[in-house]
């Protein structure tokens, strides 16, 4: 019995509602006490006197009340707050209230639930611009981090190149060996370009074989040695049952002008360059630039 009894005392303490009435009603009889000790406390019962310590005491008690709410409410505040600075620049409050009343509670979830809100939407961020099967970027990523490379390049007038490549005969891969055997060959394709890549170029898996590659700052000619560097890579992977040399890729190379063209332009472009590597018999790569002047470089198996 005296066990429920102490948890009922615990929670009426812990209530915001017995709190807000705790305070109401005692700032609501201050006027009243000061009164009574005035009285008894043998001063002069004159009106006057009388009048002037309720009015005092009146005073007194709406402060108390007010500074008394606002103490207790400020947590709510802090959490509106938080709340539209999240929504505003994304910042996760860092609230926390060791109350345990409803404003401890309200304070202590909504941090909780902002901080949960944040991690599932980073996650559903990286779903939405990752190939789940090569963990490179996927097309629509692709396409707002090359558009911005390529306005970053124009304004500071730097060359940007593309790689797009196309694995070799893939479809008779999938009819032959079937889809789990094509989707290793993809998954390996998607190592090579992570491994031979720098840290600042992006790659994303553009269609069901093809993948792109921006180079930022990459002249024509360290664009060609690079796409090499991938076709010979690919050239090697062993993919069992794929025989050895199995996997290989076609590659276009485009060296665009950032300050005339679009990023659908130069992709186009290097596109252009696929296909005449593809013609040419496979495995080879392509290239081309928006600068006539550059022929320094030569069409290379």
């Amino acid at each position: 019995m005296s066990s429920k009894i102490s948890a009922t005392k615990t929670r009426l303490l812990s209530s915001l509602t017995f709190k807000i009435f705790a305070v109401c009603f005692a700032s609501t009889h201050i006027p009243l006490i000061a009164l009574v000790v005035f009285l008894l406390l043998g001063f002069d019962s004159n009106p006057a006197p009388v009048l002037g310590i309720i009015l005092a005491a009146t005073l007194i008690g709406t402060i108390f009340c007010l500074v008394t709410l606002w103490l207790m409410l400020r947590p709510l505040h802090d959490v509106s707050e938080a709340v539209q600075k999240y929504r505003a620049v994304g910042a996760i409050p860092q609230l926390s209230s060791r109350r345990k009343d409803e404003v401890g509670v309200v304070a202590n979830g909504v941090t909780k639930l902002i901080a949960d809100l944040d991690g599932t939407l980073a996650q559903l961020r990286v779903q939405a611009s990752t190939d789940t099967l090569t963990g490179l970027g996927n097309r629509r990523w692709f396409k707002e981090i090359g558009t911005l490379e390529v306005v970053r390049a124009a304004r500071e007038n730097q060359v940007v190149s593309l790689i797009v490549f196309d694995l070799d005969h893939f479809k008779s891969i999938n009819d032959e060996f079937g889809h789990e055997v094509g989707d290793r060959v993809l998954i390996a394709a998607g190592a090579v370009i992570e491994q031979n890549l720098r840290p600042y170029d992006a790659a994303a898996r553009i269609g069901g074989e093809e993948f792109c590659v921006l180079l930022p700052r990459t002249p024509a000619r360290d664009a060609v040695a690079i796409a090499d560097r991938l076709r010979l890579s690919l050239a090697i992977q062993t993919v069992p049952p794929l025989a050895a040399g199995r996997v290989t890729a076609s590659f276009g190379v485009y060296c665009g002008d950032a300050r005339n063209e679009t990023l659908e332009d130069m992709m186009a472009a290097a596109d252009k360059q696929l296909y005449a590597a593809k013609k040419a018999g496979r495995n080879t790569v392509f290239w081309g630039t928006a600068n006539p002047k550059d022929g320094s470089l030569r069409n290379q198996r």
